[in-house]
């Protein structure tokens, strides 16, 4: 089992790049037999600082997941024991249009929800994740929720002329019929890049704003435990999206918009679990930009672990054993 540590016999998808994770790569969706699908939107509209790079994020992200396997230590579980994943590659965009390449997305999502599957889509600029909750609210007849792991409230009407950019995505998500704004919970927002008519906005709308002096207030676990309430409340499916630069950049340093003061690499995979402890809808992870990374890969390495940890836990929620990861090797009270 020692060979399970390297890559090097892995099949790739094209070039370099592999599936996540080492899962099958299926990209005729015909023939797709999966609980969960890995998809690719390699997409960057409109730039609000650091311009491109976003669209590398998934071969990178695909390339680091691999230091993963299917079995955890922290859950002590192989969730390949409970769900099948696989990979059905990247979006063919169309560099320079929004609504194009978000359509295709749609589409391809629409075809993996079709199938019974849950779709997690690794972006990308944020504005994918509009496209991305649209599929999966138009997959079934109860509404959604939204929790979002985020520096930034994303409230825009438009950016550029543009309605479908990285500015804007809640505010479109918000729009939707079968999502309710009182459904939607942001988690850690903080910082001068808010801009000021945003919070008159969300209180307007009834989104649910936990800013980072409400995490550190109140905790991570009451914080999330509270959000997933929240989204979930009369039974409403759960879509959950990742925006890395709510992950403070001494951990997530690669991303257009970094801010200091924000979760660290153990809060936002403790986070994870727990807002996804019973499942998910759908889930998507954005806004990784490679090109502005440490030579160590340290964002790209942090996202793949956060997409796993998503994977882990619709595995627990489909075996029946939520929270494993809180008692798997627990130890006890210690001697004095």
């Amino acid at each position: 089992m020692s060979e399970a540590l390297s890559p090097l016999g892995i099949p790739r998808i094209y070039g370099d790049v592999p599936p996540f994770m080492a899962f099958p790569y299926i990209r005729d969706l015909s023939a797709l037999a999966a609980d969960a699908v890995v998809v690719g939107m390699p997409y960057d509209g409109i730039a609000t600082f650091r311009g491109g790079a976003t669209r590398r994020a998934p071969q990178e992200i695909r390339k680091y997941s691999l230091l993963y396997g299917s079995y955890s230590f922290d859950w002590d579980m192989d969730l390949l024991n409970h769900i099948a994943v696989a990979d059905a590659g990247d979006i063919d965009v169309v560099p320079g249009d929004n609504a194009e390449s978000y359509a295709r997305l749609e589409t391809r999502l629409e075809a993996v929800l079709a199938k019974g599957a849950v779709p997690l889509t690794i972006g990308g600029d944020h504005g994918i994740s509009y496209p991305a909750v649209r599929a999966v609210a138009e997959a079934g007849d109860t509404p959604v929720g939204l929790i979002v792991f985020d520096t930034h409230l994303d409230l825009s009407e438009s950016f550029g002329g543009d309605r479908l950019t990285r500015a804007s995505p809640l505010l479109r998500i918000a729009e939707l019929d079968k999502v309710d704004p009182r459904r939607i919970v942001v988690i850690g927002a903080r910082g001068p890049r808010n801009l000021p008519e945003w919070t008159p906005l969300y209180r307007k709308l009834g989104i649910t704003v936990f800013s980072m002096v409400e995490v550190e207030r109140l905790g991570m676990d009451a914080v999330c435990e509270r959000a997933r309430e929240i989204a979930t409340a009369g039974g409403a499916r759960l879509y959950v999206s990742l925006d890395i630069d709510g992950v403070d950049p001494a951990f997530a340093p690669a991303t257009n918009s970094p801010e200091s003061g924000g979760l660290t690499a153990r809060e936002i995979i403790r986070g994870v679990r727990i807002v996804a402890r019973d499942g998910f809808s759908g889930f998507d992870l954005v806004e990784v930009s490679p090109d502005f990374d440490s030579a160590s890969g340290t964002t790209s390495i942090l996202a793949a672990r956060l997409l796993a940890e998503a994977l882990f836990c619709l595995a627990a929620s489909k075996g029946g054993e939520q929270d494993r990861w809180r008692h798997a090797h627990a130890t006890g009270p210690m001697e004095e």
